[in-house]
Formats: structure tokens, sequence, C-alpha cells
């Protein structure tokens, strides 16, 4: 279907009020979407997925009527650079790119004009990267105006993003372990300075909650209402900071020990490994696993740990490692480079010529003529080789 533009800027945008009401639509439209998933593979009723199919359909024709829909062309969009999501991993590409081709597209993207035929994504970025593998060249759009954006609470939107992203799709946890940083710098700005001390500061809340036995807490606290969680948040901090770390992972029912071990271990990832992440979408489980192979476990440079790293990370994606195979893999690395460490190491030149008059003299070398006569030969060479 060819695009359908809009004949200039001011017909595309809507009022401040009408685009809070598109964001509200487009959130109902992808907790329905999200949840036909759920019945899909559970195999339910199918009057009940027809019913969920209809309203999706409802609520997409009041985003076109309350935003104005368009068809805009893939080459026209460009991605969102505060968009938290940032890995998109092959297969969960194809997958989303199969269901539009099956399906069709359910609910509009929502972009941003930035001119006459450019457009900002503000929510959508996968079905906007899965489209063209689905065959399409347009994808239906609502328009979000940027002077109604500057308006909202930049926390507050990023904040609906980060949501949007755990619900609707699994999120990456390198791009949770960096969302979610940057949701505390964003809500609070003097966080900004102690951005790398962050992970460091929750570690050490975690691991005080071990020694006064309320972890056991945190996992009812996660689920918990706002108000519960508030209340917990006052009993167990005792600065600012720790309480703004811990209000924002706890505001996305996340339970700050799982981010503490398995998320924000990511952040301090070298660059091979997170280039692997955004490329190949590696799941953050192998990638940890891969993190064991670094310069101090080794003993050795981290330059040789870098080359080992990708030799094994081209075996992972070309073969399609399992967990289990990496591990043992790694396993298998840190043994040789242990067993090489633990060869005593040869003497040097030096300290075994030192060595030679204390042998001489236990020697019963000279009691024997034919091993006398060869010393005598091997003597003659050396004096030659030190002249």
């Amino acid at each position: 279907m060819p695009a359908k533009k809009p004949a200039s800027i001011s017909q595309m945008f809507a009022p401040a009020s009408q685009n809070q009401e598109v964001l509200q639509l487009q959130d109902r439209v992808e907790e329905l979407e999200d949840e036909l998933r759920q019945l899909r593979l559970q195999e339910l009723d199918s009057d009940v997925k027809t019913a969920l199919e209809e309203q999706i359909q409802e609520l997409a024709q009041q985003l076109a009527q309350q935003g104005g829909e368009h068809y805009i062309s893939l080459e026209q969009i460009q991605p969102d650079a505060d968009q938290p999501r940032t890995v998109f991993p092959p297969t969960v590409i194809q997958a989303r790119a199969k269901s539009l081709r099956e399906e069709g597209q359910h609910s509009p993207i929502i972009l941003i004009p930035q001119t006459e035929d450019l457009y900002k994504l503000f929510d959508g970025e996968l079905r906007w990267r899965s489209a063209s593998h689905a065959g399409l060249t347009t994808l239906r759009a609502v328009f979000l105006t940027q002077d109604a954006l500057d308006k909202l609470d930049r926390a507050a939107v990023f904040d609906r993003q980060l949501t949007t992203s755990l619900q609707s799709e699994k999120l990456h946890p390198f791009d949770l372990a960096n969302g979610l940083v940057k949701l505390m710098v964003m809500r609070h700005p003097q966080l900004n300075e102690q951005v790398k001390a962050i992970p460091s500061l929750l570690n050490a809340v975690i691991q005080r909650l071990r020694r006064s036995g309320e972890i056991a807490e945190l996992e009812a606290v996660a689920i918990a209402d706002r108000i519960v969680q508030q209340e917990w948040i006052e009993k167990v901090c005792v600065s600012e900071t720790e309480r703004w770390i811990l209000e924002a992972i706890l505001s996305k029912q996340l339970n700050p020990v799982s981010i503490n071990s398995n998320v924000f271990t990511l952040l301090s990832l070298p660059d091979d490994l997170q280039s692997v992440i955004r490329t190949a979408g590696l799941e953050g489980s192998k990638v940890l696993e891969l993190r064991k192979v670094s310069g101090k476990n080794l003993h050795s440079d981290e330059a040789v740990a870098t080359d080992l790293r990708i030799k094994l990370i081209h075996e992972i994606i070309h073969q399609g490692l399992s967990l289990d195979k990496i591990r043992f893999k790694v396993k298998a690395i840190l043994k040789e480079h242990s067993d090489a460490q633990q060869r005593p190491k040869p003497l040097d030149l030096a300290q075994r010529l030192s060595s030679i008059p204390k042998q001489l003299k236990q020697a019963k070398v000279w009691e024997d003529a034919q091993k006398r006569q060869k010393l005598e030969k091997l003597l003659n060479e050396l004096e030659g080789l030190l002249l």
C-alpha cells in the first residue's frame, strides 16, 4: 500500500490531551496483545481469543481517530536514541516478522514528526525492525507532536517506555541494567556523578540486608503495592541514595537481589562482550559465563583473554552452543591455564650454568673415561662460545 502522507506538518499534530489519550490507549492495546499471546500459548478457547482480537482492533481504530493514522515508509523512520531497548536478538525479530506476516500489524506505532518526511520512533521499534523481514515497506502509525512531548515529564516518559519494554517483550538484562540506571538518574539528577558507583551501592545494601536477615523480605516487597514498598525502603535504607536506587528497582516489581547478581554485573562487561550482546543478542547468562575468561582468572594479559573469548564467541554463534556446553568450555580453558601456571618453569640459562659447579663436585663422571672424554668435548665447545 502506498504511503499516505499528510498535507502538512500542522495536520499531523494533535492536541496534547489527545497525545496523552493516545499513550493510554497504546498501553491498553499492548496489554491485550500480551494477554492474547499468553492465551495462544495456553491453547485456550478460540472464542476468547477472537473476542480479544476484536478488542485490539477496536482500540487500534480509536488510536487512529484520536491521533490520525498514516502509512509511513520504513526508510523514513529513525530509532529513538533514548529508547531503553537496544538489544534485538535475531530470533526475536524473526518471531515478530512471522507474526506481522501471518497476523498483520495489530496496532500502529507511535512516531514523532521531525520534518515533512522524517519521523522518530517513540514506540514500536521491534515492529519497525521486523517489518522488512516480513516483506513490508510501510507501517501504520499515529503521531505524537514534539511540542506535546516537550511538555511531558521526560523521566515519566522513559519510565513508561521501560515498563512497556518489560511487559510487552522480554527485555535483555543488559538493556534493563542501563535502563534502570538511566531512570534513577532522570528521577534524581544528583546521581549523575555516581553513575558508575550505583552497582556497588546496591551490592552494599544487599550484603547489609543479608547480615541483618532482612533479605528474605525482598521477594514479597518486590510485588507489594507502592505504599508497602515505601514503608519498607524507609525502614532499611540508611541514605537517600540507597532509597532512590531501591525505589527505581522495586517500582518495576523487580527483586534487587536478582538485579544485583544477574543484571548490574553486565554494566562492567568488556567491549567485546557488550558488542556480542548488541549484535547477536547473546543471553545474559551466557555472557556472564564468558566473562569468567578474564586476564585475572587466567593469570595472564587481558589481550590473551580477549582473544580466547572472541574465539569462543565465534563457536557459540555458529554452533549454537547451549549454556551447559559454554560452561564446559570455559572450565576447560581455565583449567588448561591453571595447569600451565602450576608447571615448574624451566630455569633460565644463567641459573642452569651457576648450578653446574655443585653438580660436578657430586658427580662420579671422573671415574668413567668415556664420560670424562664427552665432558671434555662439551667444555671445549662452551669455551668456544664464550670467546
